[in-house]
């Protein structure tokens, strides 16, 4: 019954393929075996071996995130859950955090305690992203990765880090060697490093999600109504406050929500403030973005955060503005964090004028 399971969810996700008129090249067929193991295992009425678990790792474009849904949409059960790890640690953080001050409140009860309200009867968890750049993070992902594991929970991930490489940050990388050791030992790690970025190639076709985004260099009348944009009018400024912090947005109306570079990146913003927006607004806008050399790395940072929500939760995003942008995107982030970046960013459509 398994192995009929495991051919199955193989043969739906070649099915997807060829619906959406893909070619799936030789490193993708590679790893449709662990993808279907993985599949059966989950749905098997038995708890899952560690080894049905996989880490998929390898530069951004090669279709990590398309296999990743795949595999969760070919999974028919309903204990099933896909985040991304933005979402993942907002979440955790706001149900740990609901467990404060509650009788017989101990830090650690209440972490186990969102960690269950998150997993359930979960049997297939896919992350997509997976990463660790925080230090004070790395206790609470060695953590999630012992309780998914010690339950046995089919777990699938994607990554542009291999497992070594994961908390870089030479000062702090000791503090996940646990969690390494977790990933390589219990979990089947396979390298996704085909030749080709999907996301560079042409698309034909209407654009949708975040591809239906533009990047304009500049903010003439001309560049803004080809991407069909109308700037919102002084009376329209509003103040927003998707967390503990006000934003103010040049436009928050019919789906649409304008910043100023400044006014998003410069203050004191951050991811949850992004994931909890973009869930109203599903068309961002960003201008008056400096030159390459026009922020601090905070700024940047920020900026890549954004790009990062839109782009998972299939937003559109229009940047105005960064006018020497040539295929490097600026920042101080770590080279794998600047490659995944860049190559969503370079989704954005441009006027054949403003070609890099």
């Amino acid at each position: 019954m398994t192995a009929t399971q495991a051919a199955q969810v193989a043969h739906s996700i070649r099915s997807r393929a060829e619906a959406e008129g893909l070619v799936l090249d030789d490193a993708q067929l590679a790893v449709l075996p662990a993808l279907s193991a993985a599949a059966a295992a989950a749905l098997s009425p038995d708890p899952a071996p560690g080894s049905a678990s996989l880490y998929l790792w390898g530069p951004p474009g090669r279709g990590k995130t398309w296999l990743l849904d795949a595999l969760y949409d070919g999974v028919d059960v309903p204990e099933k859950r896909r985040l991304h790890f933005h979402d993942f640690f907002r979440e955790l953080h706001e149900r740990v955090f609901q467990g404060y001050g509650a009788p017989g409140y101990r830090k650690d009860s209440a972490f186990a305690a969102a960690l269950e309200q998150m997993l359930g009867s979960v049997r297939l968890l896919c992350f997509d992203e997976f990463h660790v750049n925080d230090p004070a993070d790395a206790a609470f992902i060695t953590r999630m990765l012992r309780t998914v594991l010690d339950r046995g929970i089919v777990l699938a991930a994607t990554s542009n880090y291999a497992p070594q490489e994961l908390l870089p940050d030479p000062m702090f990388h000791h503090l996940f060697e646990p969690g390494i050791a977790m990933i390589t030992d219990q979990l089947q790690v396979l390298a996704l490093d085909g030749n080709v970025d999907y996301r560079d190639r042409p698309r034909d076709g209407a654009k949708a999600g975040f591809a239906a985004g533009h990047h304009l260099r500049q903010a003439n009348p001309e560049s803004l109504a080809w991407a069909g944009l109308v700037p919102p009018a002084h009376g329209e400024s509003v103040t927003l406050t998707p967390g503990s912090r006000a934003l103010r947005a040049l436009r928050a109306a019919s789906g649409q929500l304008w910043f100023d570079f400044e006014d998003l990146c410069h203050a004191q913003s951050a991811t949850s403030d992004y994931l909890q927006l973009s869930r109203t607004y599903p068309h961002w806008v960003i201008s008056s973005v400096p030159s390459t050399a026009g922020s601090n790395p905070y700024g940047w940072q920020r900026f890549g955060n954004v790009v990062d929500v839109l782009y998972d939760g299939g937003c559109r995003l229009d940047v105005i503005g960064l006018p020497d942008y040539s295929g490097v995107f600026p920042g101080t982030a770590h080279p794998t964090d600047l490659a995944r970046i860049r190559s969503r960013f370079g989704m954005l459509q441009r006027k054949p004028t403003d070609a890099d």
